[in-house]
């Protein structure tokens, strides 16, 4: 049984098996009803206070709440037993008249909490809720997360989107977690239509889900794909951009570094209080430009804005998009890099109607076209990437 949504008040939303080891005579004196915690992750298992806890007793719990009477020589030397057997698994003692030394002595043999016998319900909540709590902050510290990549526009329309969806392709056909695309472009994204997904959860789904949103959520809502791309698609209707919450959204990218080998973010045109938390981030930012003048303007003020806030220049590459191979063309890749004052990392050909074709198609540039210049300048886009996040 699991701890879910509809758990009793107070308890996290979190999935734990959790073991309650404790005599029928205790049970019976304390405030707790099988009933009541009958849809939970809780088992009751009823054994005197000095009876041995096996490995089977224990099976697949990760936390116990385990009975001990400090006159009972076996019943501490059982505790001091589990405690080496099995020194990681979260562990509430509950005995009674346990003054301040008693408990302090109790945490220095590694015991997590302790909790008064006869168990009352409101303790018992606090304990439990307070040691899971710990647990999964140790847990989120202990993990390695996945690199993320912001992919910022100068411009709407200057084809970020097909730069983000291809670079995702690229990444998770090469780990073995994949990567996840998550479209922050919450008005007018389309990254999931471009790979051929359709959701029926969206990122309106997470963000309205706060405090409850977990890994297994999160993959749920991801759209996933053969290519090893799963992906986070906007919402279906419209929002403000200043109503996201900045903190739910940091959650859900959090947990997506968790759950996958990388985390691209497709960033929306027009920018919102939240947009820069996300790009902050970022471990690399990829900004998209095309070489006409709008375009390098706007870049350049938000190459201002990033120096401004704080943001490693070493964090950002400028990519050239729709770039035409014209003889008398008036603004080369030279000149954009000059007008920007920051190296092109990298240049994209230009082929509107072949990347058009595959974004009606919902496929990618290479399957229209095998040998397109834009599918080749976007492998090795990539593998750019890869080579730059290797030195961050």
């Amino acid at each position: 049984m699991d701890i879910g949504t509809g758990a009793t008040s107070g308890f996290l939303r979190l999935s734990c098996k959790i073991k309650l080891l404790i005599s029928e005579e205790e049970f019976a004196r304390s405030a707790l009803s099988r009933d009541e915690y009958s849809s939970l992750a809780f088992e009751l298992l009823h054994i005197e206070a000095g009876a041995p806890i096996t490995s089977e007793l224990v099976g697949d719990a990760e936390l116990l709440v385990v009975e001990l009477r400090a006159d009972d020589p076996q019943s501490m030397q059982r505790l001091t037993g589990l405690r080496t057997r099995w020194p990681d698994l979260p562990l509430i003692v509950a005995m009674r008249d346990a003054d301040f030394a008693t408990t302090r002595a109790l945490i220095r043999q590694g015991v997590d909490d302790v909790i008064a016998l006869p168990v009352q319900r409101a303790e018992f909540d606090d304990a439990v809720n307070n040691l899971l709590a710990l647990s999964a902050k140790s847990a989120e510290a202990s993990t390695d997360l996945a690199p993320v990549v912001a992919v910022a526009q100068s411009v709407g329309g200057i084809g970020a989107t097909t730069v983000a969806t291809h670079l995702a392709y690229f990444l998770g056909a090469n780990s073995p977690h994949g990567c996840c695309l998550i479209d922050l472009d919450l008005q007018f994204g389309n990254a999931a239509s471009y790979l051929g997904r359709s959701a029926s959860l969206t990122m309106e789904h997470l963000l309205a889900a706060g405090d409850r949103v977990d890994g297994e959520l999160l993959r749920s809502v991801a759209a996933p794909g053969p290519d090893g791309v799963a992906v986070i698609a906007a919402p279906d209707k419209i929002a403000p951009l200043e109503a996201i919450d900045s903190e739910r959204l940091m959650r859900v990218i959090e947990l997506a570094r968790q759950q996958y080998d990388h985390v691209i973010l497709d960033l929306p045109g027009n920018w919102a209080n939240w947009t820069l938390s996300a790009i902050d981030k970022a471990d690399l930012i990829l900004l998209v430009v095309d070489l006409s003048i709008g375009s390098l303007r706007q870049a350049r003020r938000r190459l201002t804005l990033f120096e401004e806030t704080g943001i490693d220049a070493d964090r950002i590459r400028v990519v050239a998009n729709r770039i035409e191979k014209r003889m008398f063309r008036t603004i080369g890749v030279n000149d954009a890099a000059d007008a920007l004052h920051y190296p092109v990392f990298a240049s994209i050909h230009s082929d509107y109607a072949v990347v058009q074709s595959a974004q009606d198609q919902g496929v990618l540039v290479g399957s229209v076209a095998r040998k397109n210049k834009v599918a080749a300048d976007l492998s090795a886009l990539s593998d750019l990437v890869v080579a730059a996040l290797g030195k961050v």
